[in-house]
């Protein structure tokens, strides 16, 4: 077991919003930061399934030589999820929804910039309406006409490339540990520059890109964590299921492991999909 301090949402925080402008940020959105025991999944790995847990831990190796690169996440990489989570799930179809590249330092000298660590407690997706729109928004490819299948899944694979050990670990919720009607919605706008408080007013709620779910502390949450993640591995997350019969949806954050140094950062890649089932 470790500790971890992540960032909740704040009881009386409603008007949650994040803009996001070239580089640069800014949230509406308040955090109660809160400290909670994470314990080492992997003596009872084989426990974590997606519709049990909401995330699995995967053996895979990618072909993948370089992950800062561009090209390479969109072709290589791309195909290697999709098949992957075809695969895992026993889909009959998967569309890639695009990535996003992470480090827990500026790495503008590795291949661009990446994004810090998400240190919140929260799902990439609220809901199963935004969860159509981020799909609309982001797929390769053409999706599926409403009616024509009979769930739709969407995940994210989280990897990491850096060595073992990882100062900014992924620290995971299992689903049984929640409540059915937790979560509030954060909404995304994508704008081009930071709006002024006078100015947020005029950007209405149905014009956000997507919205994530963000949580209030709770005691009952379990928190875990795979330690030493590799390059070999990879954590499929569950962002939202139509079939609310399993567990569909896993909240999760990273957090600065207290008990790791080291002189090269966490970096990974996390790639978004949607699976089909007719």
């Amino acid at each position: 077991m470790t500790t971890a301090t992540v960032n909740y949402l704040a009881p009386g925080s409603r008007r949650n919003r994040l803009y996001v402008a070239p580089g640069d940020h800014h949230t509406t959105t308040r955090y109660d930061r809160r400290t909670v025991t994470v314990t080492d999944a992997r003596p009872f790995r084989e426990e974590f399934t997606l519709d049990r847990s909401g995330f699995r831990l995967l053996d895979h190796r990618s072909a993948v030589t370089d992950f800062a690169s561009e090209s390479q996440l969109e072709s290589a990489y791309a195909r290697e999820v999709s098949d992957l989570v075809k695969q895992v799930t026993g889909a009959d179809e998967v569309i890639s929804l695009g990535w996003l590249r992470r480090a827990a330092k500026d790495t503008a000298g590795r291949g661009g910039a990446a994004l810090p660590p998400a240190p919140d407690v929260h799902v990439d997706l609220y809901d199963g309406r935004w969860a159509l729109r981020y799909a609309s928004a982001h797929a390769r490819g053409p999706l599926p006409e409403p009616g024509t299948y009979r769930r739709a899944l969407w995940t994210s694979l989280w990897r990491t490339f850096s060595p073992p050990p990882q100062d900014w670990p992924l620290a995971l919720c299992d689903y049984p540990s929640l409540s059915g009607e937790e979560g509030r919605p954060n909404l995304l706008f994508r704008v081009p520059a930071v709006p002024s408080p006078a100015e947020e007013a005029e950007f209405a709620d149905d014009a956000a890109e997507s919205a994530a779910a963000v949580f209030e502390y709770r005691p009952e949450h379990r928190w875990w964590y795979f330690p030493d993640t590799h390059p070999g591995e990879a954590i499929l997350i569950k962002l939202h299921d139509t079939d609310h019969g399993v567990a569909w949806r896993a909240p999760h954050t990273s957090f600065r492991d207290p008990g790791v140094t080291t002189s090269r950062p966490r970096e990974s890649v996390e790639f978004r999909t949607v699976a089909f089932f007719r």
